[in-house]
């Protein structure tokens, strides 16, 4: 994906929804509505169901909820109550995702590049004031990158000691789907300053990376192939990622001295 004609990063639009995920996303607006669960400043619909390439049956339900301050254990149980009775009531999906964060978060200059990013560029409001109204066009940058993803050797971490103590085959599936989505889509951060490229779809970031780093191929090929079809082999894929998530660590610290 090439940045449009003034340099920005396209946005994810708003073209209809598929039919069938119509009823789920109508459960969402009730469900999850200001009145329903009052510190919710705005909800959004990210990933397959709002680019409207979504496979009936095997896609996530991917929720980005934006909340006017911290949640009490009480509202984190509403919803958490809410997430599993929308999940369990539509087989359209494979499973509900919530994700959040703060509107201050959003709105802090300091902190809330990667929020403010994810809302104008990949979100579709479901629920309040659309905050991607009052946010700029981003373009391609080694900040943003980093914004967005400098937290891959954190976030895969833990993805690989959740691994180790898996109690099942269905928890280790989904933790290998997830874990390679994020490191495929965090070799973004070993983008060049001056690339105008930004990749969308995790073929485009694979695709991007194998011709930053062709040694490198097969290993991005397979953790492409474990973000669809995971093997059933936890121990061997947290020794690969931890191999190639160490390969890349080194990587950005060379950037980061070469930088300074």
């Amino acid at each position: 994906m090439t940045a449009d004609q003034r340099g920005f990063i396209p946005v994810i639009g708003d073209r209809p929804f598929q039919g069938a995920f119509l009823p789920v996303l109508a459960q969402v607006r009730d469900r999850l509505s200001l009145d329903s669960v009052r510190s919710i400043h705005s909800v959004y619909v990210y990933g397959s169901i709002a680019a409207g390439r979504a496979v009936p049956g095997c896609s996530d339900l991917d929720l980005s909820l934006i909340m006017r301050r911290p949640l009490s254990d009480r509202e984190a149980a509403v919803l958490d109550a809410i997430r599993l009775e929308i999940d369990l009531a539509h087989p359209v999906i494979s499973k509900v995702d919530f994700d959040m964060g703060l509107l201050k978060e959003v709105t802090s200059e300091d902190a809330g590049m990667a929020w403010r990013y994810w809302i104008r560029h990949h979100c579709r409001c479901l629920v309040g004031e659309d905050l991607a109204d009052g946010i700029a066009l981003f373009r391609p940058s080694m900040t943003l990158a980093l914004a967005v993803n400098g937290d891959f050797e954190r976030v895969l971490g833990d993805y690989r000691n959740a691994l180790l103590v898996a109690r099942s085959d269905a928890i280790a599936n989904r933790l290998v789907r997830e874990a390679s989505r994020k490191l495929i889509r965090s070799t973004n951060v070993l983008r060049s300053e001056d690339d105008p490229c930004w990749p969308g779809t995790l073929a485009e970031h694979a695709q991007a990376f194998r011709c930053r780093y062709p040694a490198q191929g097969e290993q991005i090929l397979y953790f492409l192939e474990q973000a669809i079809t995971p093997d059933i082999d936890p121990v061997g894929f947290t020794r690969r990622l931890g191999i190639f998530v160490s390969w890349m660590a080194g990587i950005v610290r060379d950037q980061a001295t070469s930088r300074a």
